[in-house]
């Protein structure tokens, strides 16, 4: 449940062993390869770049491959299936799988030029339906567009936007602007936007007649056809026909095929083995029959993984302490955690990974992410159904690491809302009272009745942003109380770990009365249920005003006492107290932000259960208990996903900005070894 320790290992093999040996080392999952740092030119690197291209270029084929599967025929799935465990495989059933693998390859190719031929189609029909649209206005003329004229005449066919009443509607204008043209027009076909015109004159006028046409703002044809328009439009389609069955069956060859898309996910997997596997060859050297590898692994595993290794292998290797401090060598992090803790692995690496100059901050963050992000979520009926939709899971389903993290996230983020839907009396809002009504009233329930909860946030707003407030002050010194171990900890400054963090806490801890009466008033007091709250801020408000003092003068003379620890000259120690003064007013306008910043709780809290509230009384305004039950179902299960997502980003927050502000640094590289990385199956090693 830390930050794990770390070794270098360089390790020497035998050149014949090499990708048996990677291949091990990826099934054991525990060592992340790194480039080896030699300049000895004997040495020389393996260029494995051109091949992994290649996996890389197949992998892209088996996806694509997946992909037109679940257009043309999508895999029926359950809503949980991606939680069930992927199947495991020994060493000699997942060699004896690779033997098909040329084969299932062919047939993503094979898929992919059914795909194509569809895409073709559908382009071609695109094609001859825009012709077919060009040609739509010519059908009744018995010669092609192409005609030009006789012997005697010129013909010129077009098509114009401006509307035209008649054939002599148009001649008109015609006479308007050549009144010497011995011209005749016909109306072709005509539509609301389109007018479809043959014009016919003299041989010897049809220049004359394609500058008139032209001026009367018509077009010639496009694409002019050299038979009648219907032996176009019956070749169009008949293309089009044509087309559609070749999609049709296409579509039903890729159908067919959809057998093998348990096979081409296996062939996903494989490749993304086998570029991992030669991407992580590119780091090792060669010389003469021996290679070198060099790579990090957690101390704990390191025996084990030698054990392993030398079972099967004759290696030499030695073992290096990295050197935490040297900036030219980036050690990554591993973080290994316990149950609970692990659900916040996600969250952190989010913002950024821990370098091993921090402390891991999992299992501190744990117990007040869950609390706050139920605060704001706070409904007891929702928080119920995600218990027990992950409760579920857990029982069907045999979850591995990663998806084991996420089902208890959402179990304990389910088990911190129910808390403090009980504690606020909401479930579904105010669902209780509409069902002692019948589903269309409401009327006294037996949890309000009998008073069990803590108080209503709806009637006491201004006492629940108090505790909003007094529990974002208990988040800020848990994150300098982290900061204090920190410093003492691991960078062994003990006086200023003291000093930096206490007075912080004093005047946090010094406020909490000013808090209750300048913002609260009489809030607390007034409410039997929070009274006792109010009671012991007063009852020792003293002892509060001589911590907020303590606190203020700490902070005032701890830059004196630095400096004099680490024997400053003179004029340094008397302008530690300027510099004291002035963390205090930095502390009063930084630290009011962090506590104001809390009363998110309140916003995202009263939200979910107002909204549960109006959705319940619209149910209930039909008047019928069906209608209530349709309309409470649709209405409840938006809520929650609405606001399920702004309590997660806003818990989210809360830990980034004011609780990681005062401890966390990150910026570590996480640890990735070289391990089996599939979706479909996991191997498992044979004795």
């Amino acid at each position: 449940m830390a930050i794990l320790d770390m070794k270098k290992i360089e390790i020497v093999a035998l050149l014949r062993d090499s990708e048996a040996l990677i291949d091990m080392i990826q099934r054991i999952g525990k060592l992340q390869l790194v480039s080896v740092d030699s300049d000895d030119e004997v040495l020389t690197k393996i260029n494995s770049e051109e091949i992994c291209n290649k996996f890389a270029e197949f992998q892209e084929k088996a996806q694509e491959t997946l992909k037109v599967l679940d257009e043309y025929k999508p895999e029926k799935t359950s809503m949980f299936s991606s939680f069930e465990p992927r199947k495991e495989m020994s060493v000699s059933e997942f060699t004896k799988e690779l033997q098909n693998i040329d084969e299932i390859l062919n047939v993503c190719y094979s898929i992919l030029s059914l795909d194509k031929q569809i895409n073709d189609a559908k382009v071609e029909i695109i094609r001859a339906k825009t012709g077919l649209e060009i040609i739509q206005p010519w059908l009744s003329l018995n010669v092609p567009t192409s005609f030009t004229g006789t012997d005697n005449t010129a013909v010129f066919f077009g098509t114009s936007t401006t509307p035209y009443k008649s054939s002599n509607d148009i001649a008109q204008k015609a006479a308007q602007i050549a009144p010497d043209l011995d011209c005749d027009f016909e109306i072709i076909s005509q539509t609301k936007s389109m007018t479809a015109v043959a014009a016919v004159s003299k041989k010897e006028d049809g220049e004359k007649l394609s500058t008139l046409m032209r001026s009367l703002e018509f077009t010639p044809v496009v694409d002019p056809t050299r038979h009648p328009p219907q032996v176009r439009h019956d070749r169009l389609t008949k293309k089009i026909e044509d087309c559609e069955k070749k999609i049709e069956n296409c579509k039903e060859k890729i159908q067919e095929k959809a057998n093998f898309r348990k096979e081409i996910k296996f062939l996903n997997d494989c490749l993304t083995l086998r570029y991992d596997k030669y991407d992580a060859i590119k780091d090792m050297k060669v010389a003469n029959n021996v290679f070198i590898i060099t790579g990090y692994i957690p101390t704990k595993y390191l025996d084990e993984f030698l054990n392993k290794i030398e079972s099967k292998f004759d290696i030499a290797y030695n073992v290096i302490d990295p050197d935490y401090d040297d900036e030219n060598e980036t050690v990554p992090t591993a973080v290994e955690s316990k149950a609970l803790p692990a659900t916040m692995e996600s969250i952190t690496d989010m913002y950024s990974p821990p370098s091993h100059k921090d402390i891991d901050p999992n299992p501190i963050m744990t117990f007040f992410y869950f609390m706050l992000a139920g605060m704001m979520l706070g409904d007891a009926g929702y928080g119920i159904l995600m218990v027990l939709a992950c409760l579920f899971i857990k029982i069907k389903y045999k979850l591995e690491p990663e998806k084991r993290k996420t089902v208890n996230f959402g179990l304990f983020f389910g088990i911190g809302t129910t808390f403090w839907g009980m504690m606020f009396n909401s479930w579904f809002g105010d669902l209780p009272a509409y069902i002692a009504g019948g589903l269309k009233t409401k009327a006294p329930d037996f949890i309000t009745t009998n008073h069990l909860y803590w108080f209503n946030t709806l009637d006491y707003t201004t006492a629940f942003l108090l505790f909003c407030f007094f529990i974002g002050i208990i988040h800020l010194i848990a994150g300098l109380l982290a900061n204090m171990y920190k410093m003492m900890k691991k960078q062994k400054l003990y006086l200023e770990g003291l000093l930096t963090n206490l007075a912080p806490i004093l005047l946090l801890i010094g406020v909490l009365p000013i808090i209750n009466s300048q913002i609260g008033g009489d809030t607390l007091a007034i409410n039997p249920r929070t009274a006792f709250i109010d009671n012991f801020l007063n009852d020792y408000s003293k002892v509060f005003t001589i911590i907020l003092l303590a606190g203020v003068v700490l902070m005032i003379i701890a830059p004196v006492l630095t400096a004099i620890k680490n024997k400053e000259k003179f004029v340094k120690v008397i302008a530690g107290f300027g510099t004291g003064l002035n963390d205090v007013y930095g502390a009063a306008s930084g630290y009011l932000g962090d506590v104001l910043s809390y009363a998110r709780l309140l916003a995202l809290g009263l939200c979910t259960g107002v909204i549960a509230s109006v959705i319940n009384e619209l149910a209930a305004m039909i008047g019928s208990p069906i209608a209530f039950v349709i309309i409470a179902f649709l209405g409840h299960t938006i809520n929650l996903g609405i606001n399920l997502i702004g309590a997660y980003v806003h818990a989210n927050r809360l830990q980034y900005v004011e609780f990681f502000g005062k401890f966390y640094e990150g910026g570590g590289k996480q640890f990735q070894p070289l391990r089996i990385n599939t979706q479909t199956f996991k191997i498992k090693e044979e004795n």
